[in-house]
């Protein structure tokens, strides 16, 4: 990770790769000082330490590491106050939210919930594309701004503030993350598939156009993968799909749960556990898995200037490194860790820089080559 600069952090699929592990894994490991966020409520980035479990959806995760002094809201993010306050409690870091930031109310849940458009391609429906429209028709009511009081006055800073606070702590060599929401595949002009998409771009250029920096200061490119991606779940009645999540690339295919778990060699009980464990953070529909698409990685390499990758759910490809820590030389891995490794690496051009093989902040593997 490069001191000065701004490293980015984003999902090189559909989403729930496991960004909310690995945004404080690098935190701590690189010593950054300076954390943000686009976040929404459709996007929860959980967080596992020694049996505690947190679900953020507005602070990166990044802000539970005593290194970050700073977090940053960005006026791309839209909120729940009460969310934020119950996350505030978590971190020890100074909390700064951009005033144009949107504040979310419950009427835009209603909203998105009476939509038959957005049931039709399966959306979460929790109110952030509904939020964000009255922002771009100049509502001032729903912007942070409005909202001083809920904060306490001093959090609320202007574009301009919010750009010196980042851009001091750069000018002292200080590294500076910012973790992306949900999935590149997801970006509404740049992914996989239209209308099945979220509501704005999932990329590096985003990233930096929301802190309102300039190209010349990004640093390192993280982009962070599962070897089976996966789909937010249908939204069934009945027994009959009311909303369908949308297709997959060309060059994978749809499998199953049970299908993953035996080529892995899980234990009959371990896959019995990926029914509740691949169940979606924000709207608890089992999640809809497929075969790894090389075309939709590099794809993401591509249009995010990756600089390493990190590969998470390693246990789903052999579960003989569940919960495996510490360095490990690359030829040592099991055979189709290290042959999935080799792959994303001549794909990208990237180094594979973490290799994580469970739930918990500590399950990484550090591959190390001679």
């Amino acid at each position: 990770m490069l001191g000065g600069k701004v490293n980015v952090l984003l999902d090189a699929q559909w989403g729930s790769s496991g960004k909310g592990k690995f945004s404080p894994w690098l935190a701590e490991r690189h010593g950054v000082t300076f954390a943000s966020s686009s976040n929404g409520p459709n996007a929860g980035h959980c967080v596992e330490r020694d049996g505690v479990r947190r679900v953020l959806k507005c602070l990166p995760a990044a802000c539970l590491v005593p290194s970050v002094k700073t977090v940053l809201l960005t006026g791309a993010s839209v909120f729940d106050i009460r969310q934020f306050k119950a996350e505030t409690a978590w971190t020890n870091a100074g909390i700064v939210v951009h005033e144009r930031a949107v504040v979310l109310q419950e009427r835009h849940r209603e909203q998105e919930r009476a939509s038959a458009g957005l049931t039709v391609i399966a959306s979460t429906q929790q109110g952030s594309a509904a939020a964000a429209v009255e922002k771009l028709m100049r509502n001032p009511e729903v912007v942070a701004a409005a909202h001083r009081d809920a904060f306490w006055p001093d959090r609320v800073a202007s574009s301009f503030e919010c750009r010196t606070i980042l851009l001091e702590r750069l000018e002292r060599g200080e590294a500076a993350l910012h973790e992306v929401s949900q999935g590149y595949a997801l970006s509404i002009d740049h992914g996989s598939h239209f209308p099945q998409c979220t509501s704005r771009n999932c990329t590096t250029a985003r990233a930096l156009d929301d802190l309102g920096v300039s190209p010349r200061l990004l640093g390192d490119v993280y982009l962070n993968v599962r070897p089976y991606p996966i789909r937010v779940g249908h939204i069934v009645h009945d027994g009959q799909v009311l909303g369908h999540s949308g297709g997959f690339y060309p060059d994978c295919e749809e499998t199953d749960w049970e299908t993953v778990g035996r080529l892995a060699g899980m234990p009959d009980e371990e896959i019995q556990k990926l029914y509740q464990a691949e169940l979606t953070t924000v709207t608890r529909r089992l999640r809809r898995v497929c075969t790894f698409s090389c075309m939709g990685f590099v794809d993401a390499v591509r249009a995010n200037g990756a600089t390493k990758i990190i590969l998470n759910f390693a246990n789903y490809l052999d579960w003989s490194v569940n919960g495996a820590r510490g360095e490990v030389p690359v030829d040592d891995l099991p055979e189709r860790v290290r042959d999935f490794v080799r792959l994303l690496e001549s794909l990208s051009g990237c180094p594979v820089v973490a290799i994580g093989t469970g739930a918990d902040h500590n399950d990484v593997l550090i591959p190390r080559r001679p």
